[in-house]
């Protein structure tokens, strides 16, 4: 059977990571995941444990710091390269086509066979912060396989290898992130089910939309006293000042990123997404497929995921829109039966795991 080698930054909770581990998990031939760096919170435990259980073999290529991974991780992933020759390595988002492409460099100056390449494109803005490096980054390939999981993360990857003075690939495809219907669990949420309850779920980061999560938190208080709680779950480098607000706010309750917590979004009313942009917002497609209504930003990326004419989207400049759906979720003048059913149909049609897997198997077997 033929060996796929699927690369990642490290287990966390992003749309790159979940992608890789579903075509680990459902995908033909022989997978095996490759991480960067490790990380150590519960969420990586967690799933890495899962991943044992389902007989995914995984394997870390740097003990380290992220940044050290850098330097490292090139030349164990080169070693598993000489000594396992996979058909494909599939790489997953910015850092993890930056190592490739280090390992690439190598392989010309030893005469290493590289095996097949797919870079599946999962961002709308690509090496925002630092220019050198992605264009070193992409310089490497030239005619390699991309897929794009929509249709402004392809758009942002022609951009780019403009930018930089680059031919785009001849072999390009849009594969939209799939997701399925998550089971229905239980966990010990504090929910008041006299008021309404919002979560965030991702990754505590500008791009998110920290700069309007943090202001909304309080300013709904302010306008719906003891009407709504907030239940944010997640990490990143805006953890202490949510911790801070949690404690000044009482209907703002904080969590560690949860594994499988689409499993739990069923327990909300309504999940907030006031991201920047995104690649496909995943949880955005899983909340569809719970009937849990989506209060997204007009983000690329997100918007894609839910129907054109979704009530519950606003514009990130433009307070009026925002405050307008609170009031109408307040006010109970939703039809919430009607707009969860139109969701669903939504990503049902175009947004299935089973379609993705059917691609992305179409695509390993026309490379092998």
């Amino acid at each position: 059977m033929s060996k796929i080698f699927q690369l990642i930054s490290s287990i966390q909770l992003g749309g790159a990571e979940m992608v890789a581990f579903d075509l680990a998990e459902n995908c033909n031939n022989n997978h095996t995941l490759f991480e960067l760096y490790s990380t150590s919170t519960e969420y990586a435990l967690a799933k890495k444990e899962e991943l044992y259980s389902k007989n995914i073999r995984f394997k870390t290529l740097h003990n380290g710091p992220k940044r050290m991974s850098l330097i490292f991780a090139p030349f164990k992933l080169f070693y598993y390269i000489w000594k396992e020759k996979p058909s494909i390595i599939h790489s997953h988002s910015d850092l993890p086509d930056l190592v490739l492409g280090l390992v690439i460099r190598f392989s010309r100056l030893s005469k290493l066979k590289m095996p097949n390449i797919i870079r599946t494109i999962h961002n709308t803005q690509l090496w925002r912060n630092h220019y050198w490096m992605g264009k070193i980054t992409e310089s490497v390939y030239k005619d390699d396989r991309i897929v794009s999981v929509s249709y402004y993360s392809m758009l942002a990857y022609e951009k780019l290898r403009k930018k930089y003075g680059l031919k785009v690939s001849k072999y390009k495809q849009i594969i939209n992130n799939g997701r399925k219907t998550p089971q229905k669990l239980a966990y010990p949420f504090p929910l008041d089910k006299e008021k309404i309850n919002i979560a965030f779920c991702g990754r505590f980061e500008d791009y998110k939309g920290m700069d309007t999560l943090i202001p909304v938190v309080i300013e709904v208080e302010r306008r719906y006293p003891g009407k709504f709680t907030f239940h944010v779950i997640g990490s990143g480098t805006y953890r202490k000042q949510l911790e801070q607000l949690s404690r000044e706010q009482s209907h703002m309750f904080l969590y560690e990123p949860i594994p499988n917590v689409s499993t739990m979004f069923h327990e909300f009313d309504y999940l907030f997404f006031p991201s920047h942009f995104e690649g496909l917002a995943l949880t955005s497609i899983e909340a569809s497929f719970s009937g849990v209504p989506v209060i997204a930003s007009f983000a690329p990326g997100l918007e894609e995921t839910l129907p054109e004419k979704w009530p519950l989207k606003f514009h990130l400049n433009n307070d009026k829109e925002l405050y307008d759906i609170f009031d109408k979720i307040n006010s109970n003048s939703l039809d919430k039966e009607a707009i969860k059913k139109m969701a669903y149909d939504y990503v049902n049609e175009r947004f299935s795991l089973e379609k993705m897997i059917n691609s992305y198997n179409k695509l390993y077997n026309k490379m092998l």
